[in-house]
């Protein structure tokens, strides 16, 4: 600004300053006060206009500065430090009595002046006052150059001679008082070119409303632009704090409409415009199909100078190029919420979407269970099945059948495997898969419980019986029959083919008492076998007892002996007719050669008692006659 416009202001703020003391005459007109209007801390002076009359002048003067109740001073000053109205009081002491007069006076706070500094172009400076408080202000631009300007006046622009730092100050003034009020100081950088803003993020916090975070020229005037629809019709929104980097902007219809903003800067001196970079909402949107879930948007194309950053559940997903507005997301997991937002990222900031959710689905039907095989022990029945390859079950559901499919009763089991009580019976069941997403197999096939009964026939020999297996797609090759004795031991492994019965001859085994078991071997490696339930039989021994023998020592039947299978103890005796034990023995292999005492005793009947204990400890008593042919 040119030198004597200031010299000139100065003039005229002066001429139009009251500088004399005495101007404000009290009520009565006895004295006057040099000021009545000003800010704390505030020295008056009072100028006494009636010599009085009294016996020998000067008549005494007497003066109370805060009210009729204040202290009395002969001090014709005074400094207020609080801030209020006050009257003040002269006494003067005459013939008549004693004269009095007032004149009401005020003291405000010393408020700062609410001012704003906008920079311009080569070096430019505005100041703003924004109050009414002061009669006038004083600018002091920090280079010696200070003017006053009058309360409600528009300042003219400054041009300082260089970029160093400077410091306003801006007084406020009373033109009713001699001292300065308040001083609001800035620091100010004088600038070649005032800088655009720069819009940082544009951030939907909901359907109507976004955040923008920006960063603005300091000491700059800055008006929001928006455009609706595209960023080609910008229109003034609002203006800007200059000391704020937040706005929320609401009533939008975001999932509606695209908002694009900019930043207008102004040179305040020439109102010459610069604009921020432009940033634009996103309208985003997902829907879910079986096993996917697609995002597609819709934003202002920006081309190469944009791209996008896809999150989901707060986590990066994908990073897409510009020319993309559309992601599939196959990743997803049926019955579970995702939630999705898009980042645009453009060269000078980022506009982040609302998020939107989707609970994922899938309608695909899983695998059928193909092989379950069955373990039958002492009172249950285990079954186990295979889960399918790259299945993921959530439970399923087991149906106890007959043997015609026909259901009998339904349970879930949360594994792959469910205990059945065994009723002596061949069980039958079917099972489908419930997966993650509430889909269920189809029914593929009924399995069974392999249930092996036996029993001795007249031969003594074992008969042994059982249902053939099905439970495994691809079948099995053929039944095992395990024989173990009493104590566990394996007595021997027999493969039946796909026999389902089998015989056990009495002169093939040592052991009274026998345990089987039938095992089922599948066609496909790596499926458990099926094992029925174990049956143990146990025989009575086999005791033979001769009616007659001849001991007369041609070598043939000359003994009386007992034979027989799983006798482990032996204990005889021969009576005659009148009871008289003839002969006692425990020599099984001997037996009785027809004498007692060392004497062949006549031919007839003789009767015989044989206690036997077999191999399981069973006693077994066995009596009748037996007849001496010859002797």
């Amino acid at each position: 600004m040119n030198a004597r416009w200031y010299v000139l202001l100065i003039i005229v703020s002066l001429f139009f300053t009251k500088q004399a003391s005495g101007q404000y005459l009290s009520v009565g007109g006895d004295f006057e006060l040099d000021q009545q209007l000003g800010c704390s801390d505030l020295t008056v002076t009072v100028t006494n206009l009636n010599p009085g009359i009294c016996a020998t002048p000067p008549c005494p003067i007497a003066y109370k500065y805060e009210g009729i109740n204040s202290a009395t001073t002969l001090d014709a000053f005074y400094t207020y430090t609080v801030p209020g109205s006050y009257w003040v009081y002269q006494f003067i002491q005459g013939a008549t009595g004693d004269r009095a007069d007032s004149i009401l006076m005020t003291v405000v706070a010393p408020e700062l002046p609410n001012i704003t500094l906008f920079s311009c172009n080569s070096l430019g400076l505005l100041v703003q006052i924004n109050d009414t408080y002061y009669d006038e202000y004083e600018i002091n631009y920090g280079d010696g150059s200070v003017i006053i300007v009058p309360k409600g006046s528009t300042v003219l622009p400054y041009t300082y001679a260089n970029n160093n730092q400077r410091t306003v100050n801006v007084t406020g003034l009373f033109t009713t008082a001699t001292n300065q009020c308040g001083v609001t100081s800035i620091p100010f950088d004088p600038l070649a070119t005032v800088l655009p803003a720069q819009i940082d993020s544009l951030i939907q916090l909901n359907g109507s409303t976004l955040k923008l975070n920006y960063n603005l020229p300091a000491n700059s005037d800055n008006k929001l632009e928006i455009s609706i629809g595209d960023n080609t019709n910008f229109v003034l929104f609002k203006n800007l704090n200059q000391n704020t980097s937040v706005d929320t902007i609401a009533s939008l219809s975001l999932p509606q409409n695209t908002y694009c903003f900019r930043i207008a800067t102004y040179d305040a001196c020439s109102n010459f415009r610069s604009y921020s970079n432009e940033i634009c909402s996103i309208t985003l949107n997902a829907s879910a199909q079986n096993n996917q879930i697609t995002t597609d948007w819709n934003t202002v194309d920006f081309g190469v100078a944009q791209s996008f950053n896809l999150f989901r559940d707060d986590i990066l997903l994908q990073s897409l190029a510009s020319t993309v507005f559309q992601h599939v997301d196959t990743t997803v997991i049926c019955n579970t919420n995702y939630c999705y937002q898009l980042d645009v990222n453009y060269a000078g900031g980022i506009s982040r979407s609302l998020k939107v959710c989707e609970t994922a689905f899938s309608t695909d039907i899983p695998p059928t269970i193909d092989n379950i095989s069955s373990t039958t022990n002492s009172d249950s029945i285990e079954w186990v099945w295979q889960v399918p390859l790259n299945s993921t079950p959530e439970n399923y559901i087991v149906h106890q059948t007959l043997e015609n499919g026909s259901i009998i009763s339904s349970e879930t089991a949360n594994t792959n495997s469910l205990n059945q009580l065994f009723e002596n019976q061949t069980n039958y069941i079917s099972v489908q898969m419930v997966d993650i997403c509430g889909n269920v197999s189809p029914l593929n096939l009924i399995a069974s419980s392999i249930f092996l009964e036996g029993d001795i026939n007249g031969n003594l020999d074992i008969e042994l019986s059982w249902n053939d297996y099905f439970g495994w797609i691809d079948g099995h090759q053929g039944f095992y029959i395990t024989i173990r004795s009493e104590e566990g031991d394996l007595i021997d492994s027999v493969y039946t083919g796909g026999n389902t019965s089998f015989t056990v001859a009495l002169e093939d085994q040592e052991k009274q008492t026998l345990t089987f078991t039938v095992w089922v071997i599948p066609v496909l490696d790596g499926i458990p076998y099926s094992r029925s339930n174990m049956l143990t039989l146990e025989r009575d021994p086999v005791i033979a007892i001769p009616n007659s023998f001849t001991p007369n020592g041609d070598g043939l039947n000359d003994k009386f002996i007992v034979t027989g299978k799983f006798i482990e103890s032996y204990e005889m005796q021969i009576f005659n007719r009148w009871g008289e034990v003839l002969y006692q023995t425990t020599d099984l292999e001997n037996g009785w050669d027809g004498t007692s005492r060392n004497k062949k005793i006549g031919t007839g009947n003789y009767s015989y008692w044989v206690r036997i204990k077999d191999l399981n400890n069973n006693e077994h008593i066995r009596t009748g006659s037996i007849l001496i042919l010859s002797n």
